[in-house]
């Protein structure tokens, strides 16, 4: 286990700190007039709707800090740390018309400060038709990977959604909605090598969406699909993983205080099939508090899963973790203190690795606690 660090000690006390309010029947409302919530005020650094140059400018950041535990038969492991810690500036400009964001990644012991670049890109986002976004930036695929780490339910994507999802790289994407129907298109830079990639060996991966929203002819409160295609055209590239082709067919459904998110994903080319569903269900037990479940099952030819980074692949595994067969049972409580801005976070996790004829077996229980916060 890592020694404990300062800004691991903070983040424990400030989670603790957040528990011993929850308890104690404090800090319970959103109202907008509470002086805490105003906190999240304090980052608007210019707003002028009617300026003809800059109409809005602001801090953004993020700050996630989690522990996790594995009871694994094998050997255990346990461990603290800062999930993400990032801070940029986002503004609005021409009328609101455009969009221009930078965040950079810090590291948690400010040494040095300065870790990596997050993204830097400028938007038009004029017409709900049509948006344009050149720059380095999130290219969106599947349903887990599309929902940003502001606000995903549970510490960790699936295992197969981490295996397959591509990393924030320079591109150029267009997207919008027309009547129920919605689409993007992007092409991006295969490598990562460098800030913003390197052109001159680099490859390039598309991916193309379209989406359906059949709300208003359901009985649901939400009821909508997505199909996203991602085409990497180098096998060598780093910024999308080792497929030729990887297909999502993403569904979601809300009803009342049950929302069910369901994902169905195909891997092909360059390296062994890979596919698999994961089903995310939640369901409200209040205004504030959240039950959230997880199931994956994924499967990869010729053991060509590996066990999730974060933390299975921890304890001792005699194959490195590699298998051909996996399934997970998730199950978590999220706390709301001011909707995702500020979220109380636990969950215990399953997991079971098939591994094939390298007896990579994995038969463990994580679990995990934090806490989540942005402006």
């Amino acid at each position: 286990m890592k020694p404990i660090t300062k800004k691991t000690l903070i983040g424990l006390c400030i989670f603790i700190g957040s528990l011993t309010n929850i308890f104690a029947g404090e800090s319970k409302t959103t109202d907008p007039a509470d002086s805490f919530l105003d906190l999240w005020n304090i980052p608007q650094l210019y707003s002028d709707k009617d300026s003809n140059f800059i109409n809005d400018l602001k801090l953004v950041g993020r700050y996630q800090w989690q522990y996790g535990d594995v009871d694994f038969d094998d050997g255990n492991y346990s461990d603290s740390e800062v999930r993400r810690f990032r801070l940029g500036t986002e503004a609005k400009i021409l009328g609101g018309d455009w969009k221009v964001k930078g965040e950079i990644n810090v590291d948690d012991e400010f040494s040095p400060f300065y870790k990596s670049l997050e993204e830097a890109y400028i938007r038009y986002q004029g017409s709900d038709n049509f948006n344009v976004t050149i720059g380095k930036q999130k290219a969106a695929w599947s349903y887990e990977w599309s929902t940003s780490s502001r606000k995903i339910l549970t510490f960790e994507r699936s295992l197969l959604v981490n295996q397959l999802a591509p990393k924030k790289t320079t591109g150029i994407s267009a997207s919008g909605s027309i009547d129920n129907w919605s689409y993007s298109l992007g092409v991006y830079n295969g490598n990562i090598d460098e800030e913003f990639g390197d052109f001159d060996d680099a490859g390039e991966f598309v991916i193309a969406s379209l989406g359906y929203d059949y709300s208003e002819s359901s009985s649901f409160d939400k009821a909508a699909w997505r199909f996203d295609i991602l085409h990497n055209n180098d096998e060598g590239n780093n910024a999308a993983k080792a497929y030729e082709n990887s297909f999502s067919l993403s569904h979601s459904l809300s009803a009342g205080k049950i929302d069910l998110n369901t994902d169905l994903i195909h891997a092909s080319g360059y390296s062994d099939d890979a596919y698999g569903i994961i089903l995310l269900p939640t369901y409200d037990l209040s205004d504030k508090l959240q039950l959230v479940g997880r199931y994956t099952y994924a499967n990869g030819d010729n053991d060509g899963l590996r066990a999730q980074k974060r933390y299975e692949r921890k304890v001792p595994l005699s194959d490195g973790g590699y298998g051909d067969s996996y399934q997970s049972f998730y199950l978590g409580l999220n706390y709301y203190l001011n909707d995702h801005k500020l979220k109380l976070m636990t969950g215990i996790e399953y997991a079971d690795m098939d591994g094939g004829s390298d007896g990579g077996d994995y038969d463990g229980l994580t679990l995990f606690s934090g806490f989540r916060f942005y402006f």
